[in-house]
């Protein structure tokens, strides 16, 4: 019995020793490292790591709504319009999911089109507008006036998905582009509906009460182009449009191959010019005025004119 209490003592003992040894260790290593970071902290031309924010975009709050509002093959260069803005706004930085593009039809799948999937904005065939497929959210009989307003508003019913919807807020900057066939103060929609500018005045002056916008900017190219704007009275808007009262708008060139007019001239010089920019702010008086002088001196088919509020 002795010895087996012994034996339990000195097992005891053991265990104290190593617990001991153990927070000797551990207080050791931690001082190590202390003095290596010290060290490394003090030496000449040692590596200092600092966190770096990424640059902030021109257009990080910027939302977009493009509208092509003409279907049949002979309106080929209204989608192609659409498609140009469409490319040129993504390539200033606002991501698709910001964007809501609206074509009543996508020529890419015209069955009179010679190159099946594409769609063309140069003379010369190198710039393919559908090329990495872009996200149409409202296509054929979707495109309407009735649907434009409702997503400038934001009145949809509850089981429309995110993606076809303006989440815009009071510190939204909002640009809107719309193409088609137009006349004296009215867009026309795939020849059976259509928007007067009393009507665009009264979407725009709702999403000013209800807090949808910072800046807008709307662009227009149509004929008699100024007309469509003309009405609208809410405050930090402004219009760029292609034609004066009376006047039409003209396409910029065409193509054999294609066998139609491409792109008008307008939108053609307008896209040029975002390109260009590339991270430019797109949205706001700044931005309307520039895009509006080098309209001013590049059109010759027809006069631009410019409007703000």
């Amino acid at each position: 019995r002795p010895r087996g209490r012994g034996g339990a003592c000195f097992e005891g003992g053991m265990e104290a020793r190593r617990r001991r040894w153990g927070a000797v260790l551990c207080t050791a290593a931690a001082l190590f490292l202390a003095m290596a970071a010290a060290a490394c902290a003090a030496a000449p031309g040692a590596a200092q790591w600092t966190e770096v924010p990424a640059p902030r975009s021109a257009n990080g709050n910027t939302w977009a709504v493009i509208v092509s509002t003409s279907r049949y093959w002979l309106n080929y260069r209204h989608a192609a319009n659409a498609l140009a803005v469409y490319r040129a706004v993504r390539r200033a930085g606002v991501p698709d999911s910001r964007i809501v593009l609206m074509l009543a039809e996508d020529f890419s799948r015209n069955p009179r089109n010679v190159f099946p999937g594409s769609v063309f904005v140069d003379e010369a065939l190198q710039v393919d507008l559908a090329r990495g497929k872009a996200e149409v959210d409202y296509e054929g009989d979707d495109v309407s006036a009735a649907s434009l307003a409702r997503v400038l508003t934001g009145r949809h019913a509850v089981r429309v998905p995110r993606s076809r919807t303006l989440p815009t807020t009071r510190e939204s900057d909002v640009l809107l582009y719309v193409t088609g066939h137009g006349g004296e103060n009215f867009m026309k929609f795939q020849d059976k509906d259509m928007m007067s500018g009393e009507d665009l005045a009264e979407v725009v002056a709702e999403m000013r009460s209800l807090g949808r916008y910072r800046e807008l900017t709307i662009v227009v190219d149509t004929c008699k182009a100024s007309t469509f704007c003309r009405h609208v009275s809410s405050p930090n808007v402004t219009c760029v449009s292609s034609s004066l009262r009376g006047q039409n708008s003209y396409s910029k060139h065409a193509n054999a191959e294609v066998g139609n007019s491409l792109v008008d001239e307008m939108t053609f010089l307008i896209q040029e010019q975002l390109a260009e920019r590339r991270f430019g702010k797109l949205v706001g008086r700044r931005a309307a005025r520039a895009m509006y002088q080098r309209l001013r001196a590049r059109m010759e088919s027809s006069t631009p004119h410019y409007r703000e509020t």
